[in-house]
């Protein structure tokens, strides 16, 4: 049996995310689990190797796959529903199954909506894909006794039992790294689960908090460095320092080890969960990055979205960042519940104070399975939903929805506005010559969407015209 996974190319290649130096992490535990259980499996990161539609179904077609398994984030899900179609009518015994967090917020909608998925896999796939595999194996079609998948039968969808989390996580085989093509960056994820309530996060694999050993990480690192050529490695956790200790202790083997000199890394983390001596401990075995979830500049908003964090312990994180010569980067959403220009400025103003080598200042996406997309097709928070097409659903160049107060153009306003004041402010203008020449290929798809989009919007303006724009971005006042 040939089995191939598959992350579909971008509709349209608009940033960076759409053309990755770094692998799937999802598609590279699958795969380890079934080459570890006996089956042929191939790897297909359109992405990663910078594919067009045509040329991933033409990687799929070349391998004759007896399983197709696609996975799909909500605005990728078109693209992974077309290339599903495409397989069936070049191969038409092909088996289809779907999986990620799309698919997981709405398992019996997906495959309603998508006819050429033939299944659904929710949540942590390692075992559920394994069995699916093992039931086609035998030449069977009944998939009700299984867990943790959503299913045909005759003219229905069905929803099985939920599967249950992964508890041990050393269990898992390391990630099929030499499935795909080499990368720049490899992603390690030291556990799964976040305790936090944010209310634009899904929380995709459950609000328990599972780890794996210290030994097991630096395990995973010692065979990325002794089998592939690794410039950096991110840690992706949610909350990469949640457990200090553990924190602690995998630096501790990577010191003594010797591995400090070998690698950089970088990492994700919450602002409340870090101090002093445990970011010059990162430091000290390798660790050069760190990104932060700041979300707000107004400290009602954080509140009002459950972050549950203040702006003076963000004030902190960075500066300490900063000052042990770390590059930082600051991460925030525009277009909370309840966001008013005021709001929205004051973040603004206090990504410009916080001055991270990088802000990020994406728009929010009612994403399903989110408290926020749940309050959105409901009307409140003074969301309006304004597109209903799975693939405006992307927090940078998307188009998903606006504000009583605030229309899409003011929205798309201000993160660009955002984006300057950071520079401008700081007087950094080599850092933004740099930035725009990083960022390119978003700035000019961010502009040309923004002006095609006014267009279309049939006469409703921004309420920020080129002079509010320009107050908002030199102005030094706390208040607009």
């Amino acid at each position: 049996m040939n089995i191939v996974l598959v992350l579909p190319p971008a509709e349209k290649v608009s940033e960076k995310k759409d053309s990755p130096d770094y692998q799937h992490l999802g598609l590279g535990y699958i795969s380890a689990m079934l080459e570890k259980n006996g089956y042929n499996v191939k790897i297909v990161d359109a992405k990663l190797e910078g594919m067009s539609f045509n040329q991933a179904l033409k990687a799929v077609n070349s391998l004759r796959p007896d399983v197709l398994g696609i996975t799909a984030m909500t605005h990728e899900i078109n693209a992974a529903a077309r290339l599903a179609g495409e397989a069936k009518s070049l191969l038409p015994n092909i088996f289809t199954a779907i999986g990620g967090v799309h698919l997981s917020a709405l398992p019996v909608e997906t495959l309603k909506r998508y006819p050429f998925f033939d299944i659904g896999v929710i949540g942590e796939g390692e075992y559920s894909f394994l069995n699916i595999i093992r039931v086609l194996e035998k030449g069977g079609h009944d998939f009700s006794p299984l867990k943790g998948l959503v299913y045909r039968r005759d003219q229905e969808v069905l929803l099985s039992q939920p599967m249950e989390e992964v508890d041990d996580l050393d269990l898992l085989p390391y990630p099929a790294w030499h499935q795909f093509p080499k990368a720049t960056v490899y992603s390690i994820i030291t556990s799964r689960g976040c305790p936090f309530s944010c209310v634009f996060c899904m929380q995709a694999m459950g609000r328990r908090v599972r780890r794996r050993s210290a030994d097991n990480i630096v395990g995973e690192i010692d065979k990325v460095l002794t089998e592939r050529t690794p410039e950096f490695f991110h840690f992706r956790d949610e909350t990469f320092t949640l457990d200090k200790a553990k924190v602690y202790e995998v630096c501790d083997i990577i010191t003594k080890s010797g591995l400090d000199r070998r690698i950089r890394w970088s990492a994700t983390t919450r602002v409340d969960s870090i101090d002093k001596d445990l970011l010059l401990k990162m430091k000290e075995a390798g660790c050069s990055h760190i990104e932060f979830g700041v979300e707000s500049g107004d400290q009602e908003v954080l509140e009002r979205i459950k972050k549950n964090i203040t702006l003076d312990q963000a004030r902190r994180a960075v500066s300490l960042a900063r000052g042990l010569g770390l590059h930082t980067e600051a991460a925030f959403i525009l277009g909370h519940p309840g966001e008013t220009l005021e709001t929205a400025y004051r973040t603004i103003r206090f990504a410009a104070e916080l001055d991270p080598d990088i802000a990020q200042l994406g728009i929010m996406v009612p994403y399903p399975g989110t408290e926020v997309g749940r309050m959105a097709r409901k009307g409140e928070g003074g969301y309006r939903i304004i597109s209903d097409n799975w693939s405006d659903y992307n927090k940078q160049l998307g188009n998903a929805l606006e504000l009583d107060g605030l229309n899409r153009s003011d929205l798309e306003r201000l993160q660009l506005a955002g984006y300057l004041k950071l520079f401008i402010f700081n007087r950094r203008f080599k850092d933004f010559l740099r930035f725009m020449w990083n960022y390119r290929r978003e700035m000019f798809s961010f502009l040309r969407n923004h002006f095609k989009k006014e267009k279309e919007r049939k006469g409703v303006k921004s309420r920020l015209d080129i002079f509010s724009m320009a107050r908002m971005i030199f102005s030094n006042s706390p208040n607009l």
